[in-house]
């Protein structure tokens, strides 16, 4: 049976799994990593995007569920805060090495996946 599946980007995923099996990057649910990747665009903007302009950035969570998660990314690492120094309430969110090295990896894997 034929898959329509990009033979690369499974190549990347395999990679990618095995980034995250081998190494000791801590363990991501599924809504960590997607609201992870979100901020990772954000970050590719040239942003760092507030605690609740990202609670409020998806539809598919709830604010609360996203502050959860939110919460558990700090924690893992993945990512820090900086509180707004006009505004102690306003915090908006960094990158950490951690996530700088998680996503230098996952950079390499779409690399070697393309050129393998």
């Amino acid at each position: 049976m034929n898959t329509p599946t990009s033979l690369t980007y499974i190549k990347f995923l395999n990679l990618a799994q095995a980034i995250r099996e081998l190494t000791d990057f801590p363990a991501l649910n599924p809504m960590e990593e997607y609201l992870l990747n979100h901020i990772a665009l954000t970050w590719h903007a040239n942003k760092n995007p507030s605690v609740s302009e990202t609670m409020h950035a998806s539809p598919e969570m709830s604010p609360s569920t996203v502050h959860r998660h939110l919460k558990a990314l700090r924690i893992k690492g993945f990512i820090g805060l900086d509180v707004y120094e006009l505004d102690n309430r306003v915090k908006y969110i960094v990158h950490t090495p951690l996530s700088q090295q998680y996503f230098s990896l996952l950079g390499q894997c779409l690399d070697n996946s393309a050129t393998a």
